[in-house]
């Protein structure tokens, strides 16, 4: 008998073991390399953003349409057991005619209440849909549903899709699209963006590819009229101290989303030598609450959507 147990309790002892091994592996990130090819050039970015005639949007605008505290651990990574605040916005570059840019739109309240309970904002996801109907030009940093499925249950959806400015590997992405509940026949008609790594928008904005999160994922750079530079990155990081750091999410969330880990931590080690060379460039995280609320305090970033006044 005493040898049963001993041995029960080794065979128990190895399986806690080797769970708790498996656990922290989980929730730690892939290691970022010392060095990356991916290209992220701000004389470049900078030369296409004046590339398209007419003047540069004046002020970028954030509509904050829900929040939400997830476990740390599977947000942040590391063995700890607090919770994160985490925001979900939607972008608006706005420009001295009052046309607008969109980046980004959260869906309704039914979505955060079974996916990320905690807070939503009915009069910012209002203004949010009505400044999809009047925009100039709309763009997904990545076709995920915090991200586009705002876009995808629009009542008036056929009517803007023309402005809708998705890239190929976004149109293309059918899973992701379809977790959107995004309508076919839409995504069907949509003649999708298709460049190679940088493509002039507008004024003062330019996409950069950056898949590795999803297929489509994307990196949006606006310049200014003031000459202020901002990156919103999207997912390439969940919270900035990704990228000051830099490390990457948990594996347990790279593998949930089946992201291509060696993509995104090359992107992380560019944004991090970017930031550093450069920090008066204005890196924009789509999740990172404390980050949102420090640039609108500052003013570097307008609480709340402006109402549009041109088109």
């Amino acid at each position: 008998m005493r040898r049963f147990l001993r041995i029960a309790f080794i065979v128990i002892g190895s399986i806690v073991t080797i769970a708790l091994v498996a656990l922290v592996f989980l929730v730690q990130g892939p290691a970022v390399p010392e060095h990356s090819d991916y290209q992220l050039d701000l004389a470049t970015l900078r030369k296409l953003a004046s590339q398209t005639p007419g003047p540069l949007p004046t002020k970028i605008n954030a509509a904050e349409v829900a929040h939400s505290y997830p476990p740390a651990a599977l947000f942040l990574g590391g063995v700890r057991f607090d919770r994160h605040a985490i925001v979900f916005p939607s972008y608006q570059v706005l420009y001295p005619d009052g046309s607008m840019i969109i980046v980004d739109a959260p869906p309704g309240r039914a979505f955060f209440e079974a996916q990320f309970p905690g807070g939503f904002d009915d009069a910012q996801y209002t203004a949010e849909q009505d400044a999809l109907t009047h925009a100039r030009a709309i763009v997904v940093t990545h076709e995920h549903a915090d991200h586009l499925q705002g876009i995808a249950e629009s009542p008036k959806l056929p009517a803007f899709a023309d402005h809708l400015m998705l890239t190929r590997e976004q149109r293309d992405d059918t899973r992701w699209l379809a977790a959107c509940k995004f309508p076919e026949n839409v995504r069907a008609s949509i003649h999708p963006l298709d460049f190679d790594h940088y493509y002039p928008l507008a004024p003062g904005v330019v996409l950069i590819k950056a898949p590795g999160h999803t297929p489509g994922s994307q990196i949006v750079y606006v310049r200014l009229a003031d000459n202020s530079e901002y990156l919103l990155i999207g997912d390439v990081a969940w919270d900035m101290e990704q990228v000051t750091i830099p490390k990457c999410r948990p594996r347990l969330a790279e593998l949930a989303m089946r992201e291509n880990s060696g993509q995104v931590t090359s992107e992380l080690r560019t944004l991090h030598d970017l930031a550093a060379a450069n920090p008066d460039v204005h890196i924009v995280v789509s999740h990172d609450a404390k980050q949102l609320s420090d640039y609108e305090q500052s003013g570097k970033i307008g609480k709340g959507f402006s109402p549009a006044t041109g088109k």
